[in-house]
């Protein structure tokens, strides 16, 4: 082991109690027993105490200031091990000058914030207050996001954990003792699993969540923010391909056939042709919940009768193998969506081929992940209907807040409290592990009833495309959401309408769902349905695609409602051009303002593009970043303008 990684191993900011003796990082009764080095990742294996065997894998990331660190502790004995308890997958206190912590709220909300709405906490200061954060509900993205930065005047942290269920973060105002007997002012951060008190069995093992951190000397918030974007591009999403997940436009027909439940292959078909023939270029048909047996033989009367987990061949022939067939002719490949852990029909009305009853979780919906014969028994299952209906992207779902079974005392008894919940966290990646492995060209689209499982381990394999089940015909909450988003998860989905309002579509309505996925639910054969706009504003978001992976920058003030104009801007230095999207909801008072860019070249001369009025305008960089142009628009409205260097 080189010395730099023993440091590393013994000011590693984790903390944890074995024995009733608190640790911090790994030094003491440790002893260190191999060390292998695989590119940027170091993987260390010891042995705590002579009881427990710990593997410490530490990674780093060419170009940033990055780590990334798991910890899994592990009984190779043949006797039960001492008690481990209080698990700090972070723990160090934190040193700067006027320090704020800054971040988003999960889908949801917190009180009366809303989905995604941002914060900032002072850290220091007469103002400075403990904060407390923990996903109550127990989906790891819903009101809090696991996602934090603290900037101070010299630049700032981003801290990011990987746990899809329930963890805490504390940030305590607190001092911290100097060499010279000198007390100074700190923040103790503290992060982990929310609860863990066990005793590790022979052949057991827990891990800790992962921590990504990635510091930054930035202290211009918009360039910290697109430091994190580029960091998380180059180093966190996964790869298809060897390149980044692309844009993509799907149609379908949830709102149409309730989810799939009404769904056949000759209908979705024929949906499918009503997109080509009207020249929307759809790449993917998207295929939601409904499309199985309720038992064999017998159909659903709601798509929630999940559990059996078998195509129902009444409806689908083929397994989905011809409309697969049908879209390829026209380069567009099929989406299908499961729900593994939600088994909700009673014992006594399950499929003797479905989900066998012993993997629920105390007689609930949930089912244990945490079983490796289940994680088996759903990759089985599930490559097969994969392979036979020739589908290209798998889409998990999880409509559960799953808090009130893993805090319930049946599995949290003496010794045992939190044991569930790691075991589960690790199956349910290990699900997709497995897919990935066989499937390395398929993307994963993960959504926990809208954007409830978004953690920092999820998005290194999968994208959320269903980033929330709030209502899509709420344009004005979409662009709120948006805004935030832009800057934490370059990738993520949105739908154009809700169900109430899904034989229509205006500029407004398309424009608002500007994403790298966006989904078009459809009814295609409303006669109200203008088909002209919709060719054209997803011609014009064909054009945008390339800038989704430049530089973000927010125009306006964050809010909610139909108050205030929204707006933001991705500019790419390399090609010094970009484009940018206004919006003024229906009770904006301002009927124009001026809007000042960001990021320009200070002294060359931009040709802007009025992609509503078709209007081209030769404007020098420094007014457009100083002084800005004035856009006038009605109310109710949206502009999108791509612009040049000239």
């Amino acid at each position: 082991m080189t010395s730099h990684f023993k440091r590393v191993l013994t000011h590693l900011a984790v903390a944890y109690t074995l024995d009733g003796k608190r640790y911090h990082g790994f030094s003491e009764d440790f002893t260190v027993l191999s060390t292998e080095t695989d590119g940027p990742t170091t993987r260390m294996t010891g042995l705590l105490c002579n009881a427990l065997t710990v593997t410490v894998e530490v990674t780093s990331y060419e170009g940033y200031d990055a780590v990334c660190w798991r910890v899994t502790f592990e009984n190779r004995t043949e006797g039960p091990s001492p008690r481990l308890s209080d698990l700090s997958a972070f723990s160090m206190g934190y040193m700067g000058t006027d320090p704020v912590l800054t971040g988003i709220y999960g889908d949801g909300g917190v009180d009366q914030n809303g989905a995604y709405a941002p914060y900032a906490f002072p850290l220091s200061g007469r103002n400075a207050k403990p904060i407390h954060m923990e996903p109550e509900l127990g989906r790891g993205t819903y009101n809090y996001f696991p996602y934090f930065h603290i900037k101070d005047q010299k630049g700032g942290l981003f801290i990011a954990m990987g746990w899809p269920i329930l963890w805490k973060a504390d940030f305590t105002p607190d001092t911290t003792e100097m060499e010279d007997g000198t007390s100074i002012p700190c923040t103790r951060i503290d992060m982990g699993q929310a609860r863990f008190d066990a005793i590790l069995q022979p052949g057991e093992s827990a891990v800790m969540p992962s921590i990504t951190l990635l510091h930054h000397t930035e202290t211009d918030p918009d360039n910290a923010t697109n430091h994190w974007r580029h960091f998380f591009m180059d180093c966190i999403m996964r790869r298809v391909e060897g390149d980044l997940f692309p844009p993509h436009l799907s149609g379908g027909t949830s709102w149409l056939y309730a989810e799939m439940k009404d769904a056949t292959e000759a209908n979705q078909i024929d949906a499918m042709d009503q997109y080509l023939k009207h020249n929307i270029p759809i790449d993917y048909w998207w295929m939601d919940a409904g499309w199985y047996w309720k038992r064999r033989g017998e159909h659903l009367s709601t798509w929630m009768e999940t559990g059996t987990w078998l195509v129902d061949t009444d409806r689908f022939p083929t397994e989905f193998a011809a409309i697969s067939e049908h879209g390829e002719r026209y380069g567009v490949k099929t989406l299908l969506w499961f729900e593994p852990e939600m088994a909700r029909l009673p014992e006594n009305e399950t499929d003797p081929d479905g989900i066998p009853y012993k993997y629920h979780l105390l007689g609930s919906p949930l089912v244990d992940m945490g079983d490796p014969a289940f994680v088996d028994w759903c990759f089985d299952r599930f490559s097969s209907i994969l392979d036979k209906g020739q589908i290209s992207l798998y889409r998990q779902d999880y409509g559960v807040n799953p808090a009130v079974i893993f805090t319930h005392p049946e599995i949290n008894t003496e010794g045992r409290v939190g044991m569930m919940e790691n075991r589960y966290a690790r199956g349910y990646w290990g699900l997709w592990d497995k897919l990935i492995d066989r499937y390395p060209s398929m993307m994963i689209d993960d959504c926990a009833a809208g954007g409830g499982r978004n953690d920092i381990d999820s998005m290194r394999r999968a994208v959320p495309l269903h980033k929330t089940d709030h209502d899509y015909s709420r344009q004005d909450d979409k662009q709120s959401m948006h805004q935030s988003l832009f800057g934490w998860l370059p990738y993520f989905g949105a739908c154009m309408v809700g169900p109430d309002r899904c034989g229509e579509v205006n500029p407004y309505m398309i424009q608002s769902t500007y994403a790298p996925w966006v989904a078009l639910p459809c009814n295609v054969y409303a006669d109200t349905l203008d088909w002209d706009c919709l060719r054209r504003y997803t011609k014009l978001w064909q054009e945008l695609n390339p800038y989704y992976t430049a530089d973000y920058y927010p125009l306006t003030a964050w809010s909610r409602g139909d108050k205030a104009w929204r707006g933001w801007e991705f500019f790419d230095p390399k090609t010094e051009s970009g484009f940018l999207q206004l919006f003024r909801p229906a009770n904006a008072a301002e009927q124009r303002r001026a809007v000042r860019l960001k990021g320009l070249c200070e002294d060359a001369i931009y040709e802007l593009w009025n992609r509503e009025t078709d209007r081209k305008t030769v404007i020098p960089a420094s007014t457009l970043l100083h002084e800005g142009f004035v856009v006038e628009m009605e109310a109710e409205s949206a502009v999108t303008f791509t612009f040049r260097k000239v």
